[in-house]
């Protein structure tokens, strides 16, 4: 038995030897499948423009200002432009930042112009308004804010105040349509945007009174109702007026007594 132990030592040797082989092929057959097996489809990119620099309200947009870059096409912003000949000359009204997405509520309509004239609505008008720290409520207005206008007419003694507008948009302060830091700033002038009837209100106040504004919650957009005004309507009473009484038939009747003559004056009643 001993002259076989060697052998049978050799031959599980090898029987473990090929059992390790086959193991080993085994594990590399599947990791070279797995590394064979095809990669999950790649993010499909499209092109968008882009603003190759800080960009200012009022800038008129030229090829140094933008630029084209790769972008998800599945997470491309809405109103997102794809070529840059479109943006030619369009305005900014916006504050922009390098590297963010050229849209189109950033920009104003083609052809309105370049600077502040390019960020008033149609159909509005901008105007300033004289203002110091109390009446521009210690300089918290800054340029996209919105206020209410109080007109107060008469004086010290005497004084009326009442709401002339209501949500007016700010569209600068002084010669700033955009204010980085947000701090407040002490200005003389404010400009409002407002409707043609709005501004003859605003500048007949200005002649006659004071202005006040009042500063509001941007997301505040709730208008106050108009106050009730009670309307009181005088009774007059209804006189009844009396015919004059008729004057009562009178007689005068001549009465010779002796040598006298009279006079006597009977009334109807005395008949």
């Amino acid at each position: 038995m001993k002259r076989y132990g060697p052998l049978i030592a050799l031959v599980f040797a090898v029987g473990f030897g090929l059992l390790a082989v086959m193991l080993a092929n085994q594990w590399l057959s599947s990791r070279g499948q797995e590394i064979a097996a095809p990669s999950e489809p790649a993010t499909q990119l499209v092109r968008v423009a882009v603003a190759a620099r800080d960009l200012d309200i009022g800038t008129p947009l030229t090829a140094q200002h933008l630029v084209l870059t790769q972008w998800p096409k599945t997470s491309v912003p809405k109103g997102a432009f794809h070529d840059l000949e479109s943006l030619q000359e369009r305005t900014v009204i916006t504050k922009l930042w390098a590297g963010e997405p050229i849209l189109a509520p950033h920009l104003a309509a083609p052809g309105s112009g370049a600077g502040m004239v390019a960020t008033i609505s149609p159909g509005m008008r901008a105007m300033a308004v004289r203002v110091d720290e109390v009446s521009g409520v210690g300089g918290f207005i800054l340029p996209n804010t919105y206020v209410d206008l109080i007109a107060v007419d008469g004086d010290r003694k005497a004084s009326v105040a009442k709401t002339l507008l209501n949500r007016i948009r700010v569209l600068a302060i002084a010669q700033e349509t955009f204010t980085e830091d947000g701090k407040p700033k002490v200005v003389k002038t404010v400009t409002l945007e407002l409707l043609p009837k709005e501004a003859e209100k605003v500048a007949h106040q200005m002649h006659d009174g004071t202005i006040h504004l009042v500063l509001r919650n941007p997301l505040d957009e709730a208008l106050p109702e108009p106050e009730k005004v009670a309307v009181q309507k005088a009774v007059q009473k209804a006189v009844v007026s009396r015919p004059a009484p008729k004057p009562e038939p009178s007689f005068q009747v001549e009465v010779f007594r002796r040598s006298k003559k009279e006079s006597v004056n009977f009334k109807g009643d005395d008949l």
